[in-house]
């Protein structure tokens, strides 16, 4: 994984092509995600992983609802914040430089770079950077994590900010 192409090939789980299947709707069902990023069905917390992944890989984000998609069917479910925490984080080096590796709650890994960029959102009234997923999705970024970012951020006229794949992303 000597490019960052390499490395974003290696690293993401490929999501269903849910693009291609056009399903019917059958609404909202019992299925949510709370503010801490635990799926829940019918008010049990959903706890195997193979089947939070599945979820995950078919679940997106349009014009502000999060939907799960199969191919007979489009159901609409509830996510309080983001459906994902970044919950650790390294660094692997590349052609360009050093890439920060972000991993999520269910231990997928996402490199920091253009095609998954940080932006700055507010949550419980606060500037809280969350990881930018594809299909829309995001993935806020864990307290423990967002400090020791901050520990070893730089800083410029705009503030702190990370260096990964020779691009800066900023925390506030």
């Amino acid at each position: 994984m000597n490019t960052l192409n390499d490395l974003i090939a290696a690293l993401t789980t490929p999501h269903a092509p849910t693009e291609q299947w056009h399903s019917g709707t059958c609404g909202l069902i019992d299925i949510s995600i709370d503010s801490q990023a635990k799926w829940y069905h019918h008010g049990c917390e959903i706890t195997r992983i193979g089947l939070l992944k599945l979820f995950a890989s078919v679940l997106s984000y349009t014009n502000g609802t999060y939907t799960l998609t199969t191919p007979s069917e489009q159901c609409e479910i509830d996510v309080q914040d983001a459906p994902f925490l970044i919950t650790a984080w390294h660094t692997h080096p590349v052609d360009i430089g050093s890439v920060i590796i972000c991993e999520d709650n269910l231990g997928r890994h996402w490199p920091l770079c253009e095609q998954f960029p940080l932006e700055v959102k507010e949550y419980q009234g606060q500037p809280v950077p969350y990881l930018v997923l594809s299909h829309g999705l995001t993935a806020r970024i864990q307290r423990n994590v967002y400090y020791q970012w901050a520990e070893v951020a730089e800083q410029d006229i705009q503030g702190a900010y990370l260096l990964s794949a020779n691009n800066k992303y900023y925390l506030t």
